[in-house]
């Protein structure tokens, strides 16, 4: 991380705009407090003590060179470790100061990046009922925009870094996927911050349109219906379907069975949606209410109701597997009797009947 800030603040501060060379000057403050905080009486630092002595002096700061960033690569980056214990606050660290330098260079990657960005995003709009998110969540929807990309600067996504750091945390572990990396670029001068383009020229980046099309009209009725576990028609899906290929921007029905297959296209909505936590709490409601259930039985509840707003749907088969089976290696039978268990799948078949018409 400390590479990373390192090469952020030198392009920085070779900008025009004051704001952009105070935000490098700011990264370049914490650098030195961080070089002034190594441990003296480390070995490690002892072997490379006359560097690091050297950088202790916020004077030698003052106007780096190529051979000072060399200098400061080589011998100070390896000392270094990061304060904060969060491991997936520091990877959106990573992530976010690395898109602000591909953007500052005009790097192709930015879009590789804007896409964590908007995943990352994209999974946090599934966390609304924790407080903290919620306070953030006309941010996280921005951000899901393509639009909005394309007028963002270094000094926007610096502040999407600060505002969402924290919240990370509350992402499912097996849910993140993503891996951010920091990777070593050679050090360039003289460069302009440059507006972001976004380009949809493969199946991925498909996918990832139509994704977002459906979140941007997640309050159209059918759409509605199908994340709130309300049945919909034939006649509803022949709409949504109008809508989706012929008025919106996604292309024909071909391309879009090209990239996801042929398949019932409420049951894609959901899968892509989820369905609404207060829709799962009610389709569960006889049981949750239920004032006998232990507290394996609680967990187990609380675990299907949590996929079920993230993914959308569960096929009995999967009760019996992780991460069910992390609460009990039997899955549910383990948990509930035949009874309690029976009647569960029941709940859950009806669920996925809901958005099985198209």
């Amino acid at each position: 991380m400390f590479e990373l800030r390192l090469r952020l603040a030198f392009v920085l501060l070779q900008q025009t705009e004051t704001e952009l060379k105070e935000s490098g000057q700011s990264i370049i403050d914490q650098l030195i407090q961080q070089t002034q905080a190594l441990n003296v009486d480390s070995f490690i630092v002892r072997q490379d003590w006359a560097v690091a002595e050297k950088y202790r002096d916020p004077n030698s700061w003052n106007a780096l060179t190529d051979l000072d960033i060399k200098e400061l690569f080589d011998h100070i980056a390896p000392l270094m470790t990061e304060s904060d214990q969060d491991e997936m606050a520091k990877r959106f660290d990573a992530l976010m100061l690395d898109l602000e330098l591909s953007v500052l260079n005009n790097e192709r990657k930015q879009v590789t990046l804007i896409q964590k960005v908007i995943d990352t995003a994209g999974k946090l709009s599934k966390k609304a009922s924790i407080p903290s998110v919620a306070q953030k969540m006309d941010l996280i929807h921005s951000i899901q925009s393509s639009t909005y990309w394309e007028g963002a600067t270094v000094l926007a996504i610096e502040r999407i870094r600060i505002d969402l750091r924290e919240l990370i945390k509350f992402l499912d572990f097996e849910q993140t996927k993503t891996v951010y990396t920091d990777f070593k670029d050679e050090i360039s001068t003289g460069m302009k911050e440059h507006p972001l383009v976004l380009k949809y020229n493969n199946l991925n980046t498909y996918r990832k349109k139509v994704e977002r099309f459906l979140k941007e009209h997640s309050h159209h009725l059918t759409i509605h219906k199908i994340r709130n576990n309300l049945p919909i028609t034939m006649g509803e899906i022949n709409a949504l379907e109008q809508i989706l290929f012929e008025q919106g921007s996604l292309g024909s029905k071909e391309e879009f069975i090209k990239v996801h297959g042929i398949q019932p296209l409420g049951k894609f909505i959901r899968s892509i949606l989820g369905l609404e936590v207060n829709a799962a709490k009610q389709a569960f409601a006889e049981i949750l209410n239920n004032q006998t259930l232990n507290s394996q039985q609680i967990r187990f509840m609380d675990t299907i109701i949590d996929f079920l707003t993230v993914k959308g749907r569960i096929e009995p088969k999967m009760l019996f597997d992780s991460p069910f089976t992390d609460i009990n290696t039997s899955g549910i039978a383990g948990v509930f009797d035949e009874e309690m268990s029976v009647r569960i799948i029941g709940l859950l078949e009806g669920i996925n009947r809901n958005v099985e018409v198209g």
